[in-house]
Formats: C-alpha cells, sequence, structure tokens
C-alpha cells in the first residue's frame, strides 16, 4: 500500500462521514529518484517514488468540523505512520489552503509531501532485465528477530 493510499484511509477512517463528502486524494509532481539499497533476500530498492499528495475537499463544512482537526490528523499520521524515508529524504512539511465562504463551507486542500520505495525482487518469470536477471516489483519482505542468544567467553577459559 503506498503513503497516499494509508493517509487517505487514515483521514477518512478519523473524520466524520458527513466530513468527508466531496473528498478526493490524489498525486501530483511525480519524480523518481534513483537511491539503490540492498535490503536482503534478494531484494533490493531501486528507487523512489517522490510526490505530492494533494487531499481536497470541494466543500469542507467548516463550522461544523474545525480545519484544525485535518490538519493534526495529517501531522499525526506523519508522526506516528510515514515511513523511513521521510526523514531520510527530509521532505517538506504540509500545505494548506482553504478559501473561505459565509455558506458555512470551504475548499480545502492539503499537500503532504511524501515516497514510497520502488523495490524489486528476483523471479523467473519477472518483467525487468536488470544485473542479468529477471526481477518484478514487490513489496519488501521484512524478517524481525525476536529472540537474540548472546555468548561470551573469557579469554582464560579458552
Amino acid at each position: 500500500m503506498s503513503q497516499l493510499e494509508e493517509l487517505t484511509d487514515f483521514i477518512t477512517a478519523n473524520m466524520p462521514p458527513d466530513a468527508m463528502q466531496m473528498f478526493q486524494s490524489s498525486m501530483d509532481d511525480c519524480e523518481i529518484v534513483r537511491s539503490a539499497k540492498a535490503l536482503g533476500l534478494g531484494q533490493r530498492r531501486v528507487g523512489v517514488l517522490r510526490y505530492n499528495a494533494r487531499l481536497s475537499w470541494d466543500n469542507y463544512p467548516y463550522r461544523r468540523y474545525s480545519p484544525g482537526v485535518v490538519y493534526a490528523l495529517v501531522l499525526a499520521w506523519i508522526a506516528e505512520s510515514a515511513n523511513e524515508l521521510h526523514d531520510e529524504l527530509k521532505l517538506a512539511d504540509p500545505t494548506v489552503d482553504p478559501e473561505f465562504d459565509d455558506e458555512g463551507a470551504c475548499i480545502l486542500e492539503i499537500v503532504v509531501a511524501l515516497a514510497d520505495p520502488i523495490i524489486i525482487a528476483p523471479t523467473d518469470k519477472g518483467v525487468i532485465p536488470f544485473k542479468g536477471q529477471r526481477w518484478d516489483v514487490v513489496n519488501p519482505e521484512i524478517w524481525t528477530a525476536t529472540d537474540a542468544e548472546f555468548v561470551t567467553h573469557r579469554e582464560n577459559e579458552l
């Protein structure tokens, strides 16, 4: 799942349904950055997709729900759920552009800089020829150690 999908799901799950009418999320200003890194298990990060996530409401009910709630949700998601690329690439802080009217609704737009890794793994029928093998784009498989054993010895015991 991309960072845009995760952020959209988070906002949608935490806002009242009537505040989410006429809501859209999209990706703008995309850029592919070369950024190779071995990830283990044969996987490689070949690059990073950097983009601006655009969260927009055509009719946000600002008199019922402060735009500050949405701003706080975005900042909470970044603090707890943004991937390691957010800090590694020093992505910019979000920007906001509200346009209020007298009817109790506003056009609200929030732009959040995000990045998703582009990960490949070797496979027999992969569509990407790279370094003499065939590869496919994958979600990375990550193994985490749950136990550790430390063995020590003293020089006199040998």
